[in-house]
């Protein structure tokens, strides 16, 4: 390294000053200050794990690796612990076919695995880990590939502490490596935001990949119900660019996997309701930790049915929990209570000054009938949600049944949010025809080719529209 401003990939992170130097020669790190990660280990055999990648240096010259399985575990969901065994039999088993003594691997803290390979060359043993990484998975969960591996390298700091740094396989090599030649990695299983989605205005795009789901079952009165929930990407439509994200669930019966629509939802017991409205949440809002900040966007929507935001328990848990993930992600909070038909003004009134302190904003959501969301007027809401039918409709059709559920919605509470289209197309339409927010239901983004297409489409269908949109929720 001949000139300071010259410095190869993760070396800037083993740079320490001649100064600072423990007692072996080892440098002396700060992860703050560098801006690596640490990890405190709270394995009983730390002591030996630690002294061991010191007496092997396997650490500063970038031979060891750490898996963090917080991605795997979330799609296990409650069969975590029953499988928390067999997972990591599975990747020693797999780690020991492939290298041997004085190649080495342990489980750290019952939720990360860690990777010694002395003798394997740094970015070949990286590449090793995440091969063992996408075999796990698919073994266990089936294709995950469409997340980043997460892969860390390892710096001891202390005792009983690590440093780690996050290597992105696509451009990662260790210290002595070189960049020469193609980077021998498997074509897509580099690339990141899982559940990202794609928009286009201004030559703006964002990938369209397949959204991450996890589930969960939940029992009540010997019915059992199936939550998987994913993260929608949630649109501002003005200049049709992605804001957030919403926690949306499909419920589906156990037994046969079938989906409860809406007013199926709505007729549900309202303790097993609560349970689904907590299950969900929980489950976003994990969901919302593996995206980085930038994918993250500045707003989540939290849904949950007037009943369970009605019970003191559950609003207690569900506003105490949001809040602090809220604060730990830097985002902004917008509740969405469900299930208002038939709801008097004064008991949402009620809920809504309730929750209000703990969020930016609050909308309501009710099936799409105009006589229906009139009521919502003068109930502290700032938008009103509804939920688009799925009916087959032509473009003009489409425009004109938008375009009279959005001036209901806009002179009742001031924005129009539309959840559950099928397309792009359909969101563009709905563009044009007033409705302020919208994000499309999670199946619609499940296979890459199809919304590469849609993608293509609203980008040559979107136009500029000069009327403006007023709106009560946040743009971009």
């Amino acid at each position: 390294m001949s000139e300071p401003d010259q410095i190869a990939p993760g070396a800037i992170d083993r740079q320490v000053s001649a100064t600072a130097l423990e007692a072996d020669g080892r440098p002396a790190l700060n992860a703050a200050a560098s801006g690596r990660e640490p990890l405190l280990l709270q394995h009983e055999d730390a002591v030996v794990i630690v002294e061991r990648l010191r007496e092997t240096h396997v650490d500063i010259t970038g031979h060891a690796f750490l898996l963090k399985l917080d991605t795997l575990i979330v799609r296990l969901g409650a069969k975590w612990e029953a499988k928390a065994e067999l997972v990591f039999d599975h990747l020693k088993t797999a780690f020991q076919r492939s290298f041997e003594e004085p190649n080495w691997c342990i489980m750290i803290n019952d939720d990360a695995w860690l990777a010694m390979m002395p003798v394997v060359g740094s970015r070949k043993g990286a590449l090793a880990v995440a091969e063992i990484w996408r075999e796990l998975c698919g073994f266990f969960v089936g294709d995950m590939s469409a997340l980043d591996v997460p892969i860390y390298e390892v710096l001891v700091e202390d005792v009983d502490r690590f440093s780690l740094a996050r290597i992105d396989l696509n451009t990662w090599y260790g210290p002595g490596e070189t960049e020469g030649g193609p980077i021998k990695a498997r074509s897509g299983a580099f690339h990141g935001d899982a559940a990202g989605a794609v928009g286009a205005v201004g030559g703006q795009a964002q990938g369209g990949n397949r959204p991450v789901i996890v589930a969960a079952t939940v029992s009540y009165a010997g019915r059992n119900l199936k939550v998987a929930s994913a993260i929608e990407p949630l649109f501002e439509m003005k200049k049709m660019v992605m804001i957030g994200h919403r926690l949306e669930a499909m419920v589906m019966e156990n037994l046969d996997n079938t989906l409860l629509d809406r007013k199926t939802l709505a007729n549900l017991d309202w303790n097993l309701r609560e349970q689904v409205d907590l299950v969900n949440i929980d489950q976003g809002l994990k969901l919302l930790r593996l995206k980085t900040p930038e994918q993250r966007k500045m707003l989540m929507v939290v849904p949950a049915a007037f009943s369970t935001f009605a019970s003191a328990r559950a609003r207690q848990k569900i506003t105490a929990e949001v809040s602090r993930v809220a604060a730990e992600l830097g985002l902004k909070v917008l509740f969405e209570i469900r299930g208002l038909d038939g709801v008097p003004p004064h008991r949402v009134l009620e809920i809504v000054s309730m929750i209000k302190p703990f969020c930016m904003t609050v909308v309501g959501s009710v099936s799409a009938d105009r006589k229906v969301i009139s009521t919502l007027n003068k109930c502290g809401l700032s938008g009103v949600c509804i939920e688009y039918d799925g009916g087959k409709r032509d473009e003009d059709t489409l425009k004109d049944y938008l375009s009279a559920l959005a001036t209901a919605a806009k002179a009742s509470a001031g924005a129009c949010m539309v959840q559950g289209f099928d397309n792009y197309r359909q969101m563009a339409v709905a563009r044009l025809a007033g409705v302020t927010h919208a994000s499309m239901k999670t199946a619609a983004l499940m296979s890459p080719k199809g919304a590469a297409h849609m993608a293509k489409s609203a980008a040559d269908s979107l136009k500029e529209s000069g009327a403006p949109l007023n709106s009560a929720l946040p743009e971009s």
